[in-house]
């Protein structure tokens, strides 16, 4: 009974020592680089974060600025708690993404800024980024998944094929021939350049006819509407009348149609005839609008006879003695 407390005594000195060294962490010892201990914490929300080590490093624009200092499972998401620096502003509309450097490097956090450039208020101390903002790597489960499917579907195997298909298309005749190959489809590629006026002009045609099309699209949407099939179907019914009636037309044109050849030359002589006929008209035309014009419509309009001189035989002037000249007419006895 003695020997029981110089037992415990002895024993209980080396369970305290054997839980004191499995309480040691990793983690709790100090680690070369910068701590970020001034700075102040962020908090980001993350799907999953696989085997994020704590004090990994928080990059942003290529330049480290903090490392995690806990990770904790908070609802559906993950909460990593990261301590920045205290000179380093993280807009609040960053977005955090999982990486690796290497394909068997440790994970770190890159903070990209957002694609659209728009400037966000900084993140202060105790700052929460969504787990919408934030993306997590695939699981290695998947990534593996998806490096047996591609290995297992035969794509590696039809890659094989169209080097081959592309080695048959190869002309013959080797290098010299490659060369040659090369060499046509470089001066194509040179023709082409000079002439891209030409397939300017050709697409702005292109242009021009889409956008026709698009300013018809009602006069389309008529066509193919009830109304507008049903007039397609009265022209195709239409359009088969006539298509049978042409032969008949022609048949007869053809087997007793002698009889318009007469016919045809006499009006070809009748038009020509006419054609003289105007030509001489044209050129009688002004004389007898003179006649008309000059001499019959003033005398119509003033129906008398100026006599201004009379003439005898012997070309004595006769005008003077006016009751010769009455007698002469018969107007006076």
């Amino acid at each position: 009974m003695n020997q029981r407390p110089w037992l415990l005594a002895a024993v209980i000195p080396w369970v305290l020592a054997l839980s004191s060294c499995g309480s040691i962490n990793v983690n709790a010892l100090p680690q070369p680089g910068e701590s970020y201990s001034g700075g102040h914490e962020i908090v980001m929300e993350f799907e999953n974060v696989l085997n994020l080590p704590e004090r990994a490093k928080v990059v942003m624009d290529g330049t480290g600025v903090g490392v995690v200092t806990k990770v904790e499972v908070s609802g559906e998401a993950v909460g990593v708690t990261a301590s920045i620096a205290p000179e380093v502003k993280v807009p609040s509309n960053i977005n955090p993404v999982l990486q690796q450097a290497t394909v068997l490097g440790d994970l770190y956090i890159a903070l990209e800024r957002p694609q659209d450039g728009q400037a966000a208020p900084a993140l202060g101390p105790g700052g929460r980024i969504a787990l919408a903002q934030t993306t997590s790597p695939a699981p290695l489960e998947a990534t593996i998944a998806t490096l047996a499917n591609f290995v297992s579907s035969g794509s590696i195997q039809r890659i094989q094929n169209t080097m081959i298909g592309l080695n048959r298309v190869q002309p013959a005749g080797g290098q010299p021939a490659l060369r040659k190959l090369v060499y046509q489809v470089s001066a194509d590629v040179q023709q082409l350049g000079e002439n891209l006026d030409t397939v300017d002009q050709w697409l702005h045609g292109l242009s021009q006819t889409t956008q026709l099309m698009e300013d018809k699209i009602p006069t389309f949407q008529f066509w193919f509407s009830p109304k507008g099939m049903a007039g397609f179907d009265r022209m195709l019914e239409l359009g088969s009348v006539i298509a049978a009636l042409f032969p008949t037309v022609g048949t007869y044109l053809y087997s007793g149609g002698y009889w318009l050849v007469p016919m045809l030359e006499t009006l070809a002589d009748g038009f020509g005839a006419l054609q003289q006929n105007k030509w001489v008209f044209e050129d009688e035309y002004p004389a007898w609008q003179r006649l008309f014009t000059d001499f019959f419509l003033p005398q119509d309009k003033h129906p008398a006879i100026n006599i201004t001189s009379i003439v005898g035989p012997d070309g004595r002037e006769l005008s003077g003695n006016v009751q010769d000249v009455l007698r002469i007419l018969g107007a006076a006895p």
